[in-house]
């Protein structure tokens, strides 16, 4: 069994139930490691609840109506376009722009290249900025080889790829092995659709808004393929017969080689659905003519974490477009998608002593950083959550796929701590949330406002975001008459960072989809109370608590631009780390061949190459040294607690493996073993290969591998954040110089 959803999965244990033991997982493509999904950190990181400052108990807080009287009242909520619309620079030059760098074309009998162009100096750039240059590399490398239909997902190889490979050997159709990591797809294909869409409102070109538009095409094409409004699924692919063809246009399966399981599932009239290709209703051709007809599916269980994806770029897309249909999917979708969400309510809880004695011993385990005027867990009566259910083969006649009128107020479930079957309850809504089950009320992912922080900003981003879109009450009413003055998720919020865990049990990627929708959260806010208090908790709790020691150029980028210099207390530190290490931040094949500080090796696609620790710590800073972990960091990964008699595992165990006397173990006990790890964030040149950098252990040593160079990345873990840094200002150079046709010769 996964591993249950921790908060829960104690409560139960402290009314007497067992518990599972297992990794969570983010799904992924056969042959992929699998990764948690359940945000294990997230669902800890806040290790306090409400209580009013005066330090009184709570007042009642029933839910009140969503929209009344009450919406006179409430504070105003000020959105605003995330980016303004950017003029065109060629806008009648004469000059036409392109999109898909050292493209070419013949053009009335001229052979044409898409190069780089100076359109305030009206020249062509013969030596272009190194770090604009390889922006428009990795995204050619993204458009080309590395999203199928539109969806960002890892290209593997037929064979080893060397660094520095030519393009016309690695990108043939012969090399081509498949697409893998496609469970992702809905994270990485909105943060492909985020950089983008910072391209077009640094470029201002008619091709570039081409090509971010169809980017959000293909982005809410992960909607409606489900054929339900808002459920968002993970990618979407053809099912095959045995025996049929492979092609690197598409994403494919083939029945004798693929597992099906109940998340998977078949696009209902594709025919229907305007972005998809062909072949899902034509079928594909193989080399002696034949037709293989298959079936167009979509893979679902989306999680928090691909939900991310969308809940990001679309807003940011959304004042850019012109087109209003396209407008009003995404508002749609993304409406729909929070209307959705169903309400659960743990009450009572004061009722049961020995449950919160449970829950502040387990989360006082770690490093907690309460703050003096944090929430206090132990005056809690109620937790509040919102569910994503799950549509499988056991609901899909009774579950309402349309999309709700309102937002959900009445509870769904309510689980009384003090009632007579608590335990039951308890148990049967812990069953509902393992997602390798198929059970009727099968839960997707899950928020809990009142007590995680990162799930406290994100549903108040929802209510923002669909309150921008169609100016309704309700959402405003919801988000400050709900969220705020019921759930307190505003005081929430600033506890996101108060529990983290050592480098040697920690999910990274816990705090990548924390921190991307929050800056979100800030870019779409007006001036007002709220987007203050959003950026005074973005600093001292995903900065200064999880991430300033990190090595996070994304993330430095983000705080330094989204926050004030007078709340931003560290942007000039922050901003310095980014720009320093931004410009390594390319091709990672110059470890392995011995050379990670020759920067001929950063215009080469991300892939994976196998490296030892002995490699990377030849090359690591002074002062930065292989540690093992220390006593109290193994004790805080692996600690029990006990209560009522039941001992609960550690919140997020260490990953340790039988010793064997390497060079490079620590020892942690039982004669079990984990691998060293650098004492400060390592260089970007000697970190791991990945899908996207920022979401990984920057304190990693030793990266496996398949192939050498087998897989292939798209490369928005560069695009993005160097495309944002020219946004905010933070990098000059290449300012008004955009891709444009340029004529080199005669067609043959």
């Amino acid at each position: 069994m996964k591993r249950l959803p921790t908060m829960l999965l104690l409560l139960a244990v402290a009314a007497g139930a067992g518990c599972g033991t297992g990794s969570g997982g983010r799904d992924a493509g056969p042959g992929d490691a699998t990764m948690d999904a359940l945000e294990t950190r997230d669902v800890v990181e806040a290790a306090a609840d409400l209580q009013p400052a005066d330090g009184e108990a709570p007042e009642d807080d029933t839910p009140t109506d969503q929209a009344g009287d009450t919406a006179e009242t409430l504070p105003p909520l000020p959105t605003k376009a995330p980016l303004a619309v950017p003029d065109d620079p060629l806008k009648g030059t004469g000059v036409e722009s392109c999109s898909l760098y050292l493209d070419e074309r013949c053009q009335d009998g001229k052979r044409q290249e898409c190069a780089i162009y100076d359109s305030k100096a009206a020249k062509w750039v013969d030596d272009p900025d190194p770090l604009l240059r390889r922006a428009f590399l990795f995204d050619r490398w993204r458009d080309l080889y590395n999203s199928p239909d539109g969806q960002a997902v890892d290209r593997d190889f037929s064979g080893e790829t060397p660094p520095l490979t030519p393009e016309a050997d690695w990108g043939t159709p012969d090399h081509f092995g498949g697409y893998w990591g496609a469970g992702d797809g809905g994270i990485w294909t909105g943060w492909s659709t985020v950089a983008a869409i910072l391209r077009y409102s640094q470029t201002g070109t008619e091709a570039d808004y081409e090509r971010m538009e169809q980017q959000v095409r293909d982005m809410v094409t992960l909607y409606d393929v489900t054929g339900i409004p808002g459920y968002l699924c993970r990618y979407h692919y053809l099912l095959l017969p045995k025996g049929a063809p492979n092609t690197p246009d598409h994403i494919l399966r083939w029945e004798d080689g693929f597992t099906l399981s109940s998340h998977d599932r078949v696009i209902e009239h594709p025919e229907s659905i305007a972005n998809l290709p062909d072949i899902y209703t034509d079928g594909i051709t193989d080399e002696e003519g034949k037709v293989w007809k298959g079936t167009p599916m979509w893979h679902g269980r989306p999680s928090i974490d691909q939900n991310t994806g969308p809940m990001t770029s679309l807003p940011m897309a959304y004042d850019l477009l012109r087109d209003a249909d396209l407008k009003a999917r995404i508002a749609h979708h993304l409406t729909c998608y929070l209307k959705r969400l169903q309400r659960i309510e743990i009450i009572h809880l004061q009722q049961n002593k020995d449950l919160l004695e449970g829950l502040m011993a387990y989360f006082s385990a770690g490093d907690l950083k309460l703050d003096p005027d944090d929430l206090d867990l132990t005056r809690l009566d109620r937790i509040v959550g919102y569910v994503h259910r799950q549509v499988n083969s056991l609901n899909e006649d009774t579950l309402d796929k349309g999309c709700p009128d309102t937002i959900q107020l009445k509870p769904w479930r309510v689980i009384d701590a003090a009632g007579d079957t608590f335990l039951a309850d308890l148990l049967e809504l812990v069953l509902d949330m393992d997602t390798e089950s198929e059970r009727v009320n099968q839960i997707d992912h899950y928020y809990f406002p009142s007590i995680r922080g990162g799930d406290a900003m994100h549903l108040m981003h929802l209510a923002a975001i669909a309150y921008h879109f169609t100016g309704d009450d309700m959402y405003r009413t919801f988000l400050y008459d709900e969220l705020i003055g019921n759930i307190h998720a505003d005081q929430v919020a600033r506890t996101a960072g108060a529990f983290d865990l050592p480098k040697w049990c920690k999910s990274f990627f816990g705090d990548q989809i924390t921190y991307g929708p929050w800056w979100a959260f800030i870019e779409i806010l007006g001036d007002c109370d709220l987007k203050t208090e959003m950026q005074r908790a973005f600093h001292e709790e995903m900065w200064d608590k999880l991430l300033k020691n990190n090595g996070n150029v994304d993330f430095d980028i983000l705080y330094a631009g989204a926050l004030p210099p007078d709340i931003a207390k560290d942007r000039e530190q922050a901003l310095q780390y980014a720009l320093d290490h931004l410009p390594w931040m390319g091709g990672n094949g110059g470890l392995p061949m011995g050379s990670p500080d020759d920067p001929k090796w950063l215009d080469d696609p991300r892939r994976s190459y196998r490296i030892t620790p002995a490699q990377q710590m030849a090359w690591v800073p002074d002062g930065v040294s292989a540690v093992c972990p220390t006593e109290q960091e193994i004790n805080v990964c692996t600690q029990e607690i006990s209560v009522m008699g039941i001992t609960l595992p550690g919140v997020n165990g260490l990953h340790t493996y039988d010793c064997t006397g390497g060079e490079w173990e620590c020892p942690v006990g039982d004669g079990q073993c984990v691998t060293r790890q650098a004492s400060g964030p390592l260089p970007i040149q000697l970190r791991r290969h990945t899908d996207f950098l920022w979401q990984r252990n920057p304190f990693e040593l030793g990266i496996g591998a398949g192939a050498e160079g087998g897989r292939q990345y798209a490369g928005s873990d560069y695009s993005e954040p160097y495309w944002n840094a020219r946004r905010y200002g933070f990098i000059t150079a290449g300012k008004g110089q955009v891709l444009a046709w340029k004529t080199v010769g005669d067609c043959p």
